[in-house]
């Protein structure tokens, strides 16, 4: 009886934020105050039903004791996007990118503005500003929504799979709103092609995003000059075909665009210590990369890049350094403050010794 009324609500915060997608591109033009909050609102509604596919106490925010009575009658108060954020880290350990949250963290700002200080556009200039800087904030949050949605949550969103994919296609024909800003980008963009390559945006989808001019092997941040959307890039030949390349865009798997082999971290990691490296450490003989993620709590993900660079093959984060956490020792990149005392991503530092004692 429990797992049913779990499974009811599942589909119903799922089909909720769906519906409140739909009605944010609805409203995109002629009611921008009610697309901002629609969207926030299924932002917030499909991370909940994340925790609640893990356990339904998981969606109670935490200053409430969790009552399941008072739950199944829908009596209780949930969690802010804020909790959403670290219970998804700490207890469902399924982080969400750095980059995510700061994006999503924006929309909830936005929202906030809206809801406070929003006051009606009097020109339709105005109005297209407004609308070209909605659609920018809501394509490159659903880029990062998708991506969890199929692929990080794909096994826990499955039944939903066909509606999310109708909703991205409908999402990324918004992109009409920004043709304006492209065009006026494009003199700029045909300025700089003898120097870079301008591929397609994986956030707006024009052929706008800044690459390195033939940077194989090479990590670099690429840049959208239409969306402002910005993103690790790393290329590299396809294993299987050898013809075809291998493009990582800021996510920790790739489809070799001839013949469409995919990969995982695993060719990134490789390719960037090199065979001898990882065939040392996939032995178990011994070296000393990789280290751990204190951004997404990966472990062993993080390699050494040249020029004193580390990159976690998870996230994507980059950092000009690393360190040791003071109580378990273990080497990680952006260590927080008195480890010694609170610990690192992977223990609880002396506060949980002493509190297990």
């Amino acid at each position: 009886m429990k797992s049913e009324i779990i499974n009811i609500q599942f589909t119903r915060l799922v089909e909720n934020a769906c519906d409140f997608l739909e009605q944010s591109m609805m409203d995109i033009r002629d009611k921008p105050k009610y697309s901002v909050i629609h969207f926030h609102t299924a932002i917030e509604l499909l991370l909940k039903a994340r925790l609640l596919a893990e356990h339904w106490s998981l969606v109670i925010t935490s200053r409430k004791e969790a009552d399941w009575n008072t739950f199944s009658k829908g009596d209780f108060v949930s969690v802010s996007l804020d909790e959403c954020v670290k219970k998804l880290e700490k207890i469902v350990q399924s982080p969400i990118h750095e980059k995510a949250v700061k994006i999503f963290k924006n929309v909830t700002n936005h929202r906030n503005q809206m809801v406070h200080f929003y006051h009606a556009s009097h020109t339709s200039e105005e109005r297209d500003i407004q609308t070209q800087i909605i659609i920018k904030e809501q394509l490159t949050a659903w880029y990062f929504l998708h991506e969890l949605l199929l692929n990080q949550w794909s096994d826990i969103f499955s039944n939903h799979k066909e509606r999310i994919l109708e909703i991205d296609f409908k999402l990324k024909k918004l992109h009409i709103f920004l043709e304006v800003v492209y065009e006026n980008k494009k003199e700029e963009i045909d300025s700089q092609k003898m120097k870079f390559d301008f591929l397609a945006c994986p956030a707006c989808n024009f052929e706008s995003a800044k690459h390195n001019k033939n940077g194989l092997d090479e990590l670099y941040e690429a840049k959208c000059l239409v969306c402002e959307f910005s993103f690790y890039n790393y290329l590299t030949k396809c294993p299987s075909c050898q013809t075809g390349n291998l493009r990582y865009l800021g996510l920790p798997y790739a489809n070799c665009e001839s013949c469409g082999f995919g990969a995982g971290n695993e060719i990134l990691f490789e390719k960037c210590v090199g065979v001898d490296a990882y065939s040392a450490h996939e032995s178990g003989l011994g070296y000393s990369f990789p280290i751990s993620c204190g951004v997404c709590s990966g472990y062993e993900t993080v390699i050494e890049l040249p020029n004193e660079r580390f990159l976690c093959t998870d996230c994507f984060n980059v950092e000009s350094n690393y360190g040791c956490c003071e109580w378990c020792n273990n080497p990680s990149i952006n260590l927080s403050d008195m480890t010694y005392v609170t610990g690192c991503e992977f223990c609880e530092g002396r506060m949980g010794w002493e509190k297990d004692d």
